[in-house]
């Protein structure tokens, strides 16, 4: 027969188990702010690179169209523009692979953070059990030393009364 546990023993162990619960909650909130910031930081490049494109865009349709007639002037300048700008858009394009990157790092720390606070969870449920059922042991060993201890007082006196 297995030996159940004492309700101090549970108790113990059900306070443990709820303290690692709570540690686990605790992890949560700084993941899910980590995500949110790489999400933000993704929609902060996305933005930088539009408005390069726009810029971009721009400076090419300026130099067919306005700058056309002082070209001969100015294009060292458009062109060392162009390629400023078609470098920093390539430098930003490549720097949001890394921002989604980090953005997946992220999400699965968060996704690891909740996976053990559902274990945790689990195992606190577990010893909740465990010392439910210590207690209804312990309170049903309780009961049958009562009814022994009556059936002794009983019987004694039965056996005066046959006497």
């Amino acid at each position: 027969m297995n030996q159940m546990p004492s309700v101090k023993e549970t108790r113990q162990l059900h306070r443990l188990r709820s303290l690692r619960v709570q540690r686990a909650r605790e992890q949560i909130p700084p993941a899910e702010a980590v995500v949110e910031q790489a999400r933000q930081a993704i929609q902060q490049r996305l933005a930088r690179i539009e408005e390069l494109r726009r810029t971009l865009a721009g400076l090419r349709d300026a130099i067919v169209t306005t700058l056309a007639p002082t070209l001969p002037r100015w294009s060292r300048f458009a062109s060392a523009q162009q390629e400023r700008l078609a470098d920093q858009l390539e430098r930003d394009e490549y720097a949001l692979t890394g921002d989604e990157h980090a953005l997946e790092a992220a999400q699965e720390k968060l996704q690891q953070a909740r996976s053990e606070l559902t274990r945790a969870l689990a195992r606190e449920d577990a010893v909740r059990g465990l010392a439910h059922e210590a207690k209804r042991c312990l309170l049903a060993q309780r009961e049958q030393r009562a009814e022994r201890d009556l059936d002794d007082q009983i019987r004694p006196q039965g056996s005066r009364l046959a006497a």
